[in-house]
């Protein structure tokens, strides 16, 4: 009865044949001393490449301390299914028994550049045969390559996301699979299409936010971005187009939604050359770089700020730089052990903005352009700050006027995109 319940609710969800090959049960202390176990951490399955035979088992642990999920397709067509998407809450573990053939890819359908390969072949590549078939792709709409434009320049949107290993950004989410992923999405919270959840995305951000991640998108319809419907069109065509099918006629866009007005500026009044000079006056040119003054100390490049970011924001940075801190810049304490051959060294501790922190390394930037690898070994712990290190004091140091100019200047600053 529960095969028969579970078939009926995935078939007219993913549209393709679900084989009843894996079931997946939630892990006991026995699962876990059986079979291959799969660390979910840092966003990443740890290892990523899983050579099995049928009627193994892998165990998928959540370490990480917000949702994922586990959800596998083959490799040379992600159309079939052999294991639906399913959440896995931290701490939360899963056993899979394994008893097809073939190569085969798990993703994490919320977090994008989340995925590995499952293999029983021995390799982790396809047929020619298979390769073949996967090369035979439709031709895409010429709409998709003005959406990759405009996603890697006008939108600004490489500036807090990447596709893989495309872009730096950090932010927000890869994009990775975006197009494939957001009809898991949909599915899962009950929305008509992977259009909808895309548009939503894009207007309403704080609607569907990715596990892990703050709202702290801009607004794109609005100044300084202020996209057009086609330009935003385009953009989800091209979102459309990372695994999944581009469907422009699906893309309905809300024109009232559209035609709203920015909030009003208190601080429109401002003189960015007045601004420019409060900039160094208040020291903030120390840890933040603009163009070709650099700074001396490790903060944010501030060189494009204005043209991805609006006064709301701004301000909000200024006076509040607790509200929300970047991923990458996140000030932690490491704490290392003694190394083993000094009997008489005490507990070391070395300080900066937290950049990696896997099973093997933690990597810390402790000055401009000093990246320390620390192995995990001698680490004892990370301790992660809550709080930026940026100076909260402005509101009591600055007038209002000053702080008017310095948000104006900010808003000038509109460097080349990369």
């Amino acid at each position: 009865m529960f095969l028969f319940t579970l078939l009926r609710y995935f078939l007219p969800a993913v549209g393709v044949l679900l084989l009843p090959v894996f079931f997946g049960l939630r892990a006991s202390a026995q699962d876990l001393a059986a079979g291959q176990i799969v660390k979910l951490r840092n966003i990443e399955f740890n290892p990523d490449r899983l050579l099995v035979q049928a009627g193994d088992t892998l165990t998928f642990i959540n370490q990480d301390p917000f949702k994922h999920d586990v959800y596998i397709v083959r490799t040379a067509d992600p159309n079939v299914v052999v294991y639906p998407a399913t959440n896995l809450l931290p701490g939360e573990s899963i056993v899979i028994p394994f008893q097809e053939q073939g190569l085969f890819t798990v993703y994490c359908t919320i977090h994008g550049g989340m995925k590995g390969k499952i293999s029983t072949t021995g390799s982790f590549e396809l047929t020619e045969e298979e390769k073949r078939k996967v090369a035979s792709v439709k031709v895409l709409p010429p709409i998709v390559k003005t959406g990759e434009t405009l996603f890697w320049d006008k939108a600004q949107c490489y500036q807090c996301h990447r596709m893989g290993e495309r872009g730096e950004g950090l932010r927000g989410p890869d994009l990775s699979d975006i197009g494939f992923r957001a009809r898991i999405q949909a599915q899962k919270l009950g929305l008509d299409a992977a259009t909808e959840y895309l548009i939503q995305s894009l207007l309403q951000p704080d609607a569907y936010l990715v596990e892990g991640y703050t709202n702290a998108m801009a607004t794109v319809y609005q100044p300084p971005i202020d996209l057009s419907a086609k330009e935003l069109t385009a953009v989800i065509a091209y979102l459309q187009s990372q695994g999944g099918e581009v469907d422009t006629w699906s893309i309905n866009l809300d024109k009232e939604k559209l035609a709203t007005l920015p909030a009003m500026n208190p601080f429109r009044h401002g003189d960015p050359e007045r601004g420019k000079a409060v900039f160094q006056e208040a020291g903030c040119n120390s840890c933040h770089t603009v163009g070709a003054q650099k700074a001396v100390s490790v903060g944010p490049d501030l060189t494009q700020i204005g043209a991805y970011r609006n006064w709301t924001w701004l301000t909000e940075s200024l006076l509040d730089p607790n509200a929300e801190i970047g991923p990458e810049w996140q000030y932690a304490t490491v704490y290392l052990a003694p190394e083993e051959d000094d009997l008489f060294a005490f507990e070391e501790t070395v300080e900066g903005f937290l950049r990696k922190n896997t099973d093997t390394v933690v990597e810390i930037m402790v000055a401009s352009e000093r990246l320390e690898r620390l192995p995990k070994e001698r680490v004892t712990r990370v301790e992660v700050s809550e709080l930026s290190k940026m100076p909260t004091d402005y509101v009591e140091t600055l007038t209002f006027q000053q702080m008017a100019d310095l948000i104006t200047y900010l808003q000038t600053l509109k460097g080349s995109a990369p």
